[in-house]
């Protein structure tokens, strides 16, 4: 009985130290394994690690997630910014739905889902970017892009076309404005949303707006602000310049520009160097840039023609200013019609004594000007070279008139003044209806003094040629 208790015992023990060593090299070899593959696997990674999706309210959108070398260890996370909004297979939201790949499917999007979404993979910390942009109600489009609430900028001569879409359930009429004022297109642009820029130039840039009115209280809308570049716009009130011998001479130029430009003044082909000769000054006027050279102790080698040149990145351009001794053009200032009389004034700037005025006037229809003569001319002692033309005329044919003035100093004649147009209305003639071609009208008061062209005027029609002249052309300086 020992033995077999004996054997028995030693069997026991043989057994159960067997089934140890087994279980044990089992267990070891099992899990050695897998801990080697772990280390050999590369870690997960995207071939692209910021994505941008565009949709439309009411689209159902795929945010992908498809990370290369993902394991079975690995777990995936959705944020929102940062807000979870999926882990793994669930989903946090009934608009949002977890798929096999990973990637998640979000229904219904509005313009409150455009955001920073994310996928992240575990343990690595590895992250895709998706930006979601869900345009509003209504979008702007550039040529195809969406640009609502942006800014654009075109180029001089470019060709552009602007849509407005809305995306509502209702009828709804697109309505464009630009810089506040309601912009007028053809019939089709209006119905299609379209505003076409063609040949784009500085007074393109501003701001566009499209608002979809749908008759609520709180229609959709949107704008876009356009920026242009272009070549500079060069231009001067003053092309010709008066001076005087050994006096300062100042001519200057007015420009815009977009990007900002590069002013210079050339004169016999030469760019014009500062020296104690010439100096350059620019200043800002009334929303422009000006640049003014300063011309010191002026000779006859500083007479004749001066260019400003401009010039930017777009392009360049120029204005001519003419030196001289002569008056500068007369500028129309204003005029004043009292019933039947004409009273107009001009500005003269000249150095040099002015001896002489004409004034040509024109019934629109004429073949040929009228002209008045001023032979004796003054100017008060305190002025600056600024001298007023004073001419009052009674004209008693209605109709559309025009009137120009010119002068002369000791060196010459100035050119003539701009055509200043203005209109004798049916109202304002109390004389009755004359039929003497305009170059035959008011002739018979030139050279006679104010009372005695008042005279002729009470005379009657018989005597006196039909549309008198009130000659009282007054050369006089600008206090």
């Amino acid at each position: 009985g020992s033995p077999i208790e004996g054997d028995q015992t030693d069997y026991q023990e043989d057994d159960y130290d067997y089934g140890d060593l087994d279980d044990g090299a089992e267990d070891s070899s099992k899990g050695d394994v897998p801990a080697t593959l772990d280390i050999a696997m590369p870690p997960p990674y995207f071939e692209e690690n910021d994505l941008r999706i565009e949709a439309k309210p009411g689209d159902n959108v795929v945010l992908n997630c498809d990370a290369r070398n993902f394991q079975l260890s690995n777990a995936v996370m959705w944020y929102k910014n940062k807000t979870i909004i999926a882990n793994g297979q669930n989903a946090i939201g009934h608009r949002v739905e977890c798929m096999a790949n990973n990637s998640i499917l979000l229904r219904d999007a509005s313009a409150e889902d455009s955001d920073d979404y994310y996928c992240e993979i575990l343990p690595q910390m590895v992250r895709q970017h998706t930006t979601l942009r869900v345009g509003a109600r209504l979008s702007i489009l550039c040529d195809d892009r969406d640009v609502t609430d942006r800014s654009q900028t075109f180029r001089q001569g470019d060709h552009h076309k602007l849509e407005c879409r809305t995306y509502l359930p209702g009828e709804n009429t697109i309505k464009w404005s630009f810089n506040g004022l309601r912009l007028e297109s053809s019939p089709e642009d209006i119905k299609n949303g379209v505003v076409i820029l063609d040949n784009i130039d500085e007074e393109n840039a501003g701001v566009y707006q499209c608002l979809g009115d749908d008759g609520s209280r709180d229609p959709p809308h949107g704008m876009v602000t356009v920026d242009v570049q272009y070549s500079p716009k060069v231009s001067t009130h003053r092309h010709h310049v008066n001076t005087e011998e050994g006096h300062t001479a100042e001519l200057y130029c007015n420009y815009r520009a977009n990007p900002i430009g590069r002013s210079y003044f050339i004169k016999d082909g030469k760019t014009l160097q500062l020296s104690e000769k010439y100096s350059l000054k620019d200043s800002a006027h009334n929303g422009h840039n000006r640049t003014t050279l300063i011309i010191r102790e002026v000779g006859k080698a500083d007479l004749g023609e001066y260019l400003c040149q401009v010039e930017n990145a777009i392009g360049s351009n120029e204005v001519k200013v003419h030196v001289s001794y002569n008056p500068e053009t007369p500028q129309f200032e204003d005029m004043k019609v009292e019933g039947t009389k004409v009273t107009m004034h001009w500005l003269v700037r000249s150095r040099q004594p002015l001896s002489e005025a004409i004034l040509d006037y024109q019934l629109t229809g004429s073949y040929t000007w009228s002209t008045v003569s001023v032979l004796q001319t003054h100017r008060h002692n305190h002025t600056e070279g600024i001298w007023k033309i004073t001419h009052q005329l009674d004209l008693p044919r209605r109709g559309l008139w025009h009137a120009r003035v010119k002068a002369k100093n000791t060196h010459g004649w100035s050119n003539f003044s701009p055509d200043h147009d203005f209109q004798i209305e049916d109202d304002d003639v109390v004389a009755p209806d004359m039929d003497l071609p305009p170059e035959q009208i008011m002739q018979a008061g030139i050279g006679i003094p104010r009372g005695a062209a008042s005279a002729i005027r009470q005379l009657p029609l018989m005597t006196v040629s039909c549309g008198a002249l009130l000659a009282s052309l007054l050369l006089r300086v600008r206090l």
